[in-house]
Protein backbone atom coordinates (compact mmCIF):
# COMPACT_ATOMS: atom_id res chain seq x y z
CA UNK A 1 0.00 0.00 0.00
CA UNK A 2 0.87 3.63 -1.00
CA UNK A 3 2.56 5.82 1.99
CA UNK A 4 -0.38 9.02 0.75
CA UNK A 5 -3.20 5.98 1.35
CA UNK A 6 -2.14 4.40 4.31
CA UNK A 7 -2.09 8.27 5.95
CA UNK A 8 -5.75 8.92 4.19
CA UNK A 9 -6.81 5.48 5.58
CA UNK A 10 -5.49 6.35 9.09
CA UNK A 11 -7.52 10.08 8.77
CA UNK A 12 -10.41 7.92 8.06
CA UNK A 13 -10.22 5.91 11.19
CA UNK A 14 -9.24 9.25 13.49
CA UNK A 15 -12.59 11.09 11.85
CA UNK A 16 -14.46 7.82 12.46
CA UNK A 17 -13.54 7.67 16.01
CA UNK A 18 -13.52 11.44 16.87
CA UNK A 19 -17.18 11.61 15.38
CA UNK A 20 -18.47 8.05 16.27
CA UNK A 21 -19.55 7.42 13.20
CA UNK A 22 -20.84 3.86 12.23
CA UNK A 23 -19.25 3.30 9.23
CA UNK A 24 -15.84 4.15 8.01
CA UNK A 25 -17.62 4.89 4.39
CA UNK A 26 -19.29 7.89 6.24
CA UNK A 27 -15.91 8.81 7.63
CA UNK A 28 -14.56 8.68 3.77
CA UNK A 29 -17.66 10.97 2.37
CA UNK A 30 -16.56 13.51 5.04
CA UNK A 31 -12.63 13.58 3.93
CA UNK A 32 -13.68 13.66 0.67
CA UNK A 33 -16.37 16.58 1.50
CA UNK A 34 -13.62 18.54 3.17
CA UNK A 35 -10.84 18.21 0.95
CA UNK A 36 -13.42 18.81 -2.03
CA UNK A 37 -14.72 22.16 -0.60
CA UNK A 38 -11.08 23.02 0.31
CA UNK A 39 -9.79 22.45 -3.56
CA UNK A 40 -13.03 24.65 -4.58
CA UNK A 41 -12.36 27.55 -2.44
CA UNK A 42 -8.77 28.20 -3.22
CA UNK A 43 -9.65 27.39 -7.16
CA UNK A 44 -12.26 30.15 -6.91
CA UNK A 45 -9.80 32.36 -5.42
CA UNK A 46 -6.67 31.43 -7.83
CA UNK A 47 -6.81 34.74 -9.56
CA UNK A 48 -6.79 37.03 -6.12
CA UNK A 49 -3.40 37.82 -5.18
CA UNK A 50 -2.62 37.37 -1.45
CA UNK A 51 -5.74 35.75 -0.67
CA UNK A 52 -5.35 33.21 2.52
CA UNK A 53 -7.11 30.36 3.72
CA UNK A 54 -6.33 29.49 7.26
CA UNK A 55 -7.50 27.05 9.54
CA UNK A 56 -7.14 27.01 13.14
CA UNK A 57 -3.73 25.38 14.33
CA UNK A 58 -3.44 23.49 11.37
CA UNK A 59 -1.85 25.47 8.87
CA UNK A 60 -2.20 28.73 6.58
CA UNK A 61 -2.91 28.09 2.66
CA UNK A 62 -1.90 31.16 0.54
CA UNK A 63 -2.11 32.10 -3.21
CA UNK A 64 0.69 34.19 -4.67
CA UNK A 65 1.28 35.67 -8.13
CA UNK A 66 4.53 35.50 -9.33
CA UNK A 67 5.54 37.85 -12.33
CA UNK A 68 7.60 36.65 -15.19
CA UNK A 69 11.31 36.75 -15.03
CA UNK A 70 14.29 37.68 -17.63
CA UNK A 71 16.00 34.50 -18.49
CA UNK A 72 19.25 33.64 -21.15
CA UNK A 73 19.13 30.80 -23.00
CA UNK A 74 22.80 29.69 -22.91
CA UNK A 75 22.51 28.09 -26.31
CA UNK A 76 21.31 30.88 -28.73
CA UNK A 77 22.00 33.64 -25.95
CA UNK A 78 18.63 35.28 -26.64
CA UNK A 79 17.08 36.97 -23.36
CA UNK A 80 13.22 35.65 -22.91
CA UNK A 81 10.58 36.72 -20.51
CA UNK A 82 9.48 33.59 -18.52
CA UNK A 83 5.32 32.87 -18.38
CA UNK A 84 3.65 34.49 -14.85
CA UNK A 85 2.33 31.60 -12.51
CA UNK A 86 0.35 31.36 -9.40
CA UNK A 87 1.61 29.30 -6.36
CA UNK A 88 -0.57 28.19 -3.55
CA UNK A 89 1.80 27.50 -0.84
CA UNK A 90 1.06 26.26 2.37
CA UNK A 91 2.08 26.65 6.08
CA UNK A 92 1.58 24.85 8.88
CA UNK A 93 0.63 26.32 11.96
CA UNK A 94 0.73 25.48 15.83
CA UNK A 95 1.62 21.93 16.95
CA UNK A 96 2.48 21.06 13.67
CA UNK A 97 4.69 24.25 13.16
CA UNK A 98 6.71 22.94 16.10
CA UNK A 99 7.34 19.45 15.44
CA UNK A 100 8.08 20.22 11.96
CA UNK A 101 11.83 21.19 13.32
CA UNK A 102 13.89 18.50 13.72
CA UNK A 103 17.01 18.38 15.78
CA UNK A 104 20.21 16.73 14.15
CA UNK A 105 22.22 14.95 16.91
CA UNK A 106 26.08 14.23 16.02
Amino acid sequence: MRARLRGRDELVVRLQQALALPTKKEAEYIVDAVTGSLEATLLNNLDANGFTLKLGSFGKFSVRHKPGTLRKIPFTGKTILTKDRRKVRFVSLGSLRQYERVIHKN
